[in-house]
């Protein structure tokens, strides 16, 4: 067998470097909360350690601005590489269509999206980079429309389809207060709390995680499979949490780890509802859920890894 010269040698270690650099991922840590009513964390729960914290709306009980402003000292004294936060039905003083508002609700508002540490998303997008790794964000306060009572950042059926169409099909992490109708809407206010025209959007993104709350009963988490050959779901694989009547974090594994399961980007979405509140108010005592620890891969383009030293032969 005739041997390699230098040169041979030199351009088969950059075709493997190439094919390293094109094919690496990195574990992030998401940690999954929504629903806290007002409670920071030690009353009720605690923040278990992550790269970032998701908070999926209703920070407050009643939405004044007292309540945000508690809210806001917790999330930027936590340790997390990037937060990202959207607001819920609950949380009026950040809706400036929610009738007549104070001029200590419009500080309120000034300051959560002015303030450098933390990502709040109001229906809109945002890249991070968080261990190498890019990652597109879609954010969105708004639920459906659902009783008599009047809440913030609501819609009718008759405007979902064109409000979740602005969703970018390059979405890699979808965090909604609304769940989309089938999956994890489970409430004791509503027979189904989701919203069809938001499972909808997840079929057409189809993106790798969708974040979500509001209907606290709902609280879980699952796998949904995509069709490949017509629209719509082929199966569905529910999530049992590991933390359940023990102390170990309830963490939702989607890596190639041996307890894991290794999302297939483009044909599979994970959803969490992260409810922190396990019941709907006037639904019995107060009872606290964990956040929802996902471990997740996603791909680090070549431009932002560390070069890997490969052995010549």
């Amino acid at each position: 067998m005739a041997q390699e010269n230098s040169r041979q040698r030199q351009e088969r270690f950059t075709m493997e470097s190439d094919h390293a650099n094109t094919s690496r991922t990195q574990k992030i840590r998401i940690v999954c909360i929504s629903d806290t009513h007002n409670a920071a964390p030690g009353e009720g729960y605690t923040l278990p350690k992550g790269d970032i914290l998701i908070h999926a709306g209703d920070l407050t009980n009643n939405g004044q601005p007292s309540e945000l402003n508690k809210a806001m000292k917790w999330l930027r004294g936590a340790d997390y590489d990037a937060k990202i936060v959207v607001a819920g039905n609950h949380d009026l003083a950040l809706d400036e269509q929610y009738r007549p508002q104070s001029d200590e609700a419009a500080e309120a508002r000034r300051a959560l999206r002015e303030d450098d540490t933390i990502i709040y998303l109001e229906h809109g997008s945002a890249k991070i980079n968080v261990q190498g790794a890019d990652i597109s964000i879609f954010g969105s306060p708004f639920s459906v429309v659902a009783g008599e009572k009047q809440w913030a950042f609501q819609y009718s059926q008759s405007q979902a389809e064109e409000l979740w169409s602005t969703v970018s099909s390059d979405t890699a992490i979808l965090v909604t207060h609304t769940p989309p109708i089938g999956h994890l809407d489970a409430s004791d206010h509503w027979t189904r709390g989701g919203c069809p025209a938001l499972l909808k959007a997840l079929l057409r993104t189809k993106t790798l995680l969708h974040v979500c709350g509001h209907c606290h009963e709902g609280r879980g988490g699952r796998v949904i499979r995509w069709n490949e050959e017509a629209e719509g779901e082929h199966n569905v694989s529910l999530w049992r949490d590991p933390g359940v009547g023990n102390k170990k974090h309830s963490l939702f594994d989607l890596t190639k780890s041996r307890v894991g399961y290794a999302l297939q980007a483009g044909g599979e979405t994970a959803v969490v509802n992260a409810s922190i509140m396990a019941k709907s108010y006037g639904r019995g005592a107060k009872k606290f859920n964990r956040p929802v620890v996902v471990d997740i891969e996603l791909p680090v383009p070549a431009e932002n890894q560390r070069p890997i030293a490969l052995r010549v032969a």
